[in-house]
């Protein structure tokens, strides 16, 4: 079942107000559509964003599971499954969705580089370097992103 016009309206507002960092009201518009439609990943994508900007991970951690597990082709619903999962409950459990992502899809360049700093964070560097390594042979603008990330900071002190 598609939105409506009247729904679409409210998708509409609530990325508005999300561009506007107004994330409560955008919140709201989304409560504004009609319950039946509300799983569409076109309104989850954007609760994501409103749970993120508000740092309401548990529900961020929900909304993403769901959108990865049904958008599989969409890595970036892994990502934020694996972020709002680090902040709600622990850096470990985030590691796992990416463990099992980069076996599922090991040509994902997102999902090394992303397991890389969260491998660093957990001490681990010799697992760190090598999915850094696989990621950037992905992508090799990649490179640079790793040396700006801070969560690969155990890596430059390991240089």
């Amino acid at each position: 079942m598609p939105l409506l016009p009247e729904d679409e309206k409210h998708l509409t507002a609530a990325q508005g107000f999300s561009e506007l960092g107004m994330f409560l009201d955008a919140n709201e518009e989304l409560e504004q559509i009609d319950p039946e439609v509300r799983h569409l990943p076109g309104v989850l994508a954007v609760r994501v964003g409103i749970f993120r900007a508000l740092e309401a991970w548990p529900l961020m951690q929900v909304v993403a599971r769901q959108l990865a597990l049904h958008e599989t082709d969409e890595p970036q619903w892994t990502i934020s499954w694996a972020y709002a999962t680090r902040r709600a409950d622990s850096l470990d459990a985030a590691r796992l969705i990416l463990v099992n992502a980069v076996e599922r899809l090991p040509g994902v360049a997102v999902f090394a580089f992303n397991l890389a700093c969260y491998e660093a964070q957990l001490g681990d560097v010799a697992s760190a370097k090598a999915h850094l390594r696989r990621a950037i042979e992905l992508r090799g603008d990649l490179r640079l992103r790793a040396l700006e990330d801070e969560d690969l900071r155990p890596l430059w002190d390991a240089l």
